[in-house]
C-alpha cells in the first residue's frame, strides 16, 4: 500500500499561505507565490522534505510542470532562512522540539451552502439520500433512512420551501450521503459512484481535542482534493475528499492512503464505508440545548484531482525495507530464461556492434525466436510474446526484413509478437516510458525489443555517465513494471575495436558497459561477413565467445571459426595523432613509449592508490631498474599537463586514463 508523510498539526504558517494552499495562484503569479509559500513554510522550520510533498500538488494543480515546482522550491530552500512568523517556531534542522500551535482564522460560511454542495459534488441525474434524525426513547440521536431523489428534484423542493432546512424541520441534525445512491439506496452495494471519502476528526492520537482552527489547517495543508468542507455545527469539520475511484477495491485503497497520511490524527473510523452520511448544511442540531446551524465554509479546496495529488505524494514504487531473516526465509525463484544460458525475463540486455553491421536484423530475429519458440544463434529460447518497438525503419523495411528471416528460419506464424512503428514519434523516454507502459498494461508481453536506444536519449549527452544512468533507468522500469526482458541495440564508438575489452565497444558513456544485465557486443571477424560475439553475464554462467556468420537473411554460428581472429588494423587506417614527438629528454620523450598503449585506469588522489601511477612506476622500472611512486606520480603529472600529443589520454566517458595507442 503506498505511503505518505502527513506534516502533522503543528506548522506555524501565515493566513496567506494556507490561502494560497486552498485556492492556488492566477496565471502569471503561479511561480512567486509558490516561492512565497516555500519561504514560509522553511521559515517555519520545515524540512525541505515536508515543504516539497505539501506544496508540489497545489503547483501541478495551479499548472506549473514538476520541474519548474521543485526547481522554485529548491531555489526558496538555498536562501537563509528569516525569523518566522512564530517566534516558538523551530528553524530547519534544529533539534526535535514541538512547534507551537498556531490559530489559523476560518473561513466564513457560504450562502447557499446546500445548493452549492449539489452543484460540487453530484450530477443533476444522480440521485441525493437526505437523512433527517430522530431521538430515540434512551435519548440517543440516529438518522433515519432518509429519502433519495435527484439533484434536480431537490433543487425543485428547496425553491419551493425555501431551503433544505424547511423541507426537513427536525433540529436533532441532518444528514447526506457523501455519494450518489441508487434510488431509495442506503447501503454500501447500493453507492453509483465512489467518488467521496468523508474525512473527520476533532481528537488527536492521544485523545486530546484539537481546535477547529487547527483541524482546517491540517485538512487545508494535506493538498488533497477537498470537494466540500462542512462545520458540523459542534466540534468538528467534514470534509469530503474527492477520489473518484472507478471501483471499491480501488476506493478501498484510497481510503487507506488517507488513513496513513492523517496516521497521527484520531480519524473516526466508521467513515471508511463508501455510503456514509455526512452532515447537510442548512441542516440544524441541538447541541446542549442550544439549536446550532450546519454551515458550509469551502468549496474545491486542494489539488485539482486525487491523481494529480497521489502523483505529488506517493512513494509508493519504493519497495519495503526487509530485514535479513524475511528475505532469507522467503526463496526467491528464478525468473525464466528466455535466451537459455543467455537472458532472464525481466532483464536488461544491450546488443552492441559497429554501424552496418545488421543489428536490426539480429534484434528482429530475436523476436522471431522467442515469438515461435525456436533456437537463436544456438541458444534454446523459451516461447513468449514479444513486442517490437521500431523507431527507426520505415514500415516497408522492417515488414520486409521479417518476410526475409521469417522464410530463413521456416516461421509462417506472425501470432507471437506485436509491432509498434514510433518512427516519428520518439522522444524522451522519460516521457515516453509512461506512456508505452499505460498502453501495454496487462499484455504479458515475456520480451520488449527496443530499437535503437539512441532514440530516446532527448537532450541527454550520451557520454556523460549521469545522463545515460537516467536513460538506463527508464529501460529499467520498462523491464520491472512491465515484468518483460528489455533488449536494445546500441552502437560502438568510431574506429578500430579489436584492441578494446568487448564491454569498452559500445560508444557514449562507459554505463551502457556497466548497467545492462547481459552485455552482447558483436565484433568485426577477420573473415568477411563475420562477427566475434562477446557475452558478459551478470546472473548466469560466462559463455565463451563464437563467431556468427552472415547467410542471406540472418546471422547463423561457426563453432570452427576461431573467435580470437578479430579483424585487424589497417595501415592506412593508423591515426596520426598516435605518431607524435616530444621534446628531447622531457618525460614525454624518455617513457612515452612506456604508457602508450597502457590500458584505461583510474587515477587517485593519493598516488600510492593509483592504478595510473603505479602503471608507469611498474613501466620505468622495467625499464630503467627502480622508480619510486613518488617519481612515477611527478612523470604522470607531467603527462596530465601536455596540452597536446600526451602520450596518455583522460577518457572523459569512463573517466579513466589510458595510453594514447591502446586499442589502434
Amino acid at each position: 500500500m503506498a505511503r505518505y508523510r502527513s506534516p502533522g498539526l503543528s506548522m506555524a504558517l501565515p493566513r496567506r499561505t494556507l490561502e494560497y494552499l486552498q485556492r492556488g495562484a492566477s496565471e502569471g503569479m503561479r511561480n512567486a507565490e509558490l516561492f512565497d509559500a516555500t519561504c514560509q513554510f522553511r521559515d517555519a522550520g520545515h524540512s525541505f522534505e515536508d515543504t516539497e510533498s505539501q506544496l508540489l500538488a497545489r503547483a501541478l494543480a495551479d499548472g506549473l510542470t514538476e520541474s519548474e515546482a521543485r526547481q522554485t522550491i529548491r531555489s526558496a530552500f538555498a536562501r537563509t532562512a528569516r525569523e518566522p512568523i512564530d517566534p516558538n517556531a523551530k528553524r530547519p534542522h534544529a533539534p526535535s522540539v514541538p512547534v507551537a500551535r498556531v490559530p489559523v482564522g476560518l473561513p466564513a460560511p457560504l450562502d447557499d451552502g446546500f445548493i452549492q454542495l449539489l452543484d460540487a459534488c453530484f450530477l443533476d441525474g444522480e440521485f441525493v439520500a437526505i437523512a433527517p434524525a430522530t431521538e430515540s426513547d434512551d435519548g440517543e440521536i440516529m438518522p433515519r433512512r432518509g429519502v433519495t431523489m435527484t439533484v434536480t428534484e431537490w433543487k425543485t423542493r428547496v425553491a419551493a420551501k425555501g431551503g433544505i432546512d424547511r423541507v426537513f424541520s427536525t433540529k436533532h441534525g441532518l444528514f447526506i450521503r457523501i455519494n450518489p445512491m441508487v434510488k431509495d439506496g442506503a447501503k454500501n452495494e447500493d453507492v453509483t459512484a465512489f467518488r467521496h471519502v468523508l474525512v473527520e476528526f476533532d481528537r488527536d492520537s492521544e485523545g486530546k481535542p484539537i481546535p477547529k482552527e487547527e483541524q482546517y489547517h491540517a485538512i487545508v495543508a494535506s493538498g488533497m482534493p477537498v470537494a466540500v468542507l462542512i462545520d458540523s455545527g459542534n466540534k468538528s469539520f467534514h470534509a469530503w475528499i474527492r477520489v473518484d475511484a472507478p471501483d471499491e477495491k480501488e476506493y478501498r485503497r484510497r481510503v487507506e492512503v488517507i488513513w496513513s497520511w492523517f496516521s497521527g490524527i484520531n480519524l473516526d473510523r466508521q467513515n471508511r464505508n463508501p455510503s456514509r452520511l455526512s452532515r447537510c448544511p442548512e441542516g440544524w442540531r441541538t447541541v446542549d440545548g442550544e439549536p446550532r446551524q450546519q454551515r458550509l465554509l469551502a468549496v474545491g479546496l486542494g489539488a485539482e484531482s486525487w491523481a494529480a495529488w497521489e502523483a505529488a505524494h506517493s512513494n509508493s514504487d519504493l519497495p519495503p525495507i526487509l530485514p535479513g531473516h524475511a528475505f532469507m526465509g522467503q526463496p526467491e525463484p528464478e525468473p525464466p530464461q528466455l535466451i537459455e544460458g543467455v537472458l532472464h525475463q525481466g532483464a536488461k540486455m544491450v546488443l552492441g556492434g559497429p554501424s552496418k553491421a545488421r543489428k536490426s536484423w539480429s534484434l528482429i530475429d530475436l523476436m522471431l525466436s522467442v515469438a515461435a519458440g525456436e533456437p537463436w544463434w544456438g541458444f534454446p529460447t523459451r516461447p513468449g510474446r514479444a513486442l517490437y518497438l521500431n523507431f527507426e525503419l520505415p514500415a516497408f523495411a522492417l515488414q520486409y526484413r521479417i518476410t526475409r528471416i521469417a522464410a530463413a528460419k521456416g516461421i509462417t506464424d506472425f501470432t507471437g509478437f506485436d509491432i509498434w512503428n514510433l518512427r516519428g514519434h520518439a522522444t524522451d523516454f522519460s516521457a515516453l516510458i509512461p506512456k508505452i507502459l499505460g498502453r501495454i498494461r496487462d499484455t504479458g508481453y515475456a520480451l520488449i525489443l527496443i530499437d535503437p536506444i539512441y532514440k530516446g536519449l532527448g537532450s541527454r549527452n550520451e557520454n556523460d555517465a549521469g545522463d545515460i544512468a537516467s536513460l538506463l533507468n527508464e529501460v529499467e522500469q520498462l523491464a520491472v513494471k512491465s515484468g518483460a526482458a528489455a533488449v536494445f541495440g546500441a552502437h560502438f564508438s568510431k574506429g578500430n575495436q579489436a584492441g578494446k575489452e568487448s564491454i569498452d565497444r559500445i560508444g557514449g558513456s562507459g554505463v551502457f558497459a556497466r548497467d545492462p544485465d547481459v552485455i552482447l557486443t558483436m565484433t568485426p571477424h577477420e573473415e568477411a561477413e563475420a562477427h566475434v560475439i562477446d557475452l558478459t553475464l551478470r546472473a548466469l554462467p560466462p559463455v565463451p565467445p563464437f563467431v556468427v556468420r552472415w547467410n542471406e537473411s540472418l546471422f547463423v554460428t561457426d563453432r570452427e571459426a576461431d573467435p580470437a581472429k578479430l579483424k585487424a588494423v589497417q595501415g592506412s587506417q593508423k591515426s596520426e595523432k598516435a605518431k607524435a614527438t616530444y621534446k628531447m629528454g622531457s618525460a614525454a620523450d624518455r617513457y612515452s613509449k612506456l604508457v602508450e598503449d597502457m590500458p584505461p585506469l583510474a587515477n587517485g588522489k593519493i598516488p600510492q592508490e593509483s592504478e595510473t601511477v603505479e602503471y608507469i612506476r611498474q613501466r620505468i622500472e622495467q625499464a630503467e631498474g627502480e622508480c619510486t611512486t613518488k617519481e612515477a606520480d611527478r612523470v604522470f603529472h607531467c603527462f596530465a599537463a601536455m596540452k597536446k600529443n600526451s602520450p596518455i589520454i583522460f577518457d572523459r566517458a569512463t573517466r579513466l586514463w589510458r595510453g594514447r595507442r591502446h586499442g589502434i
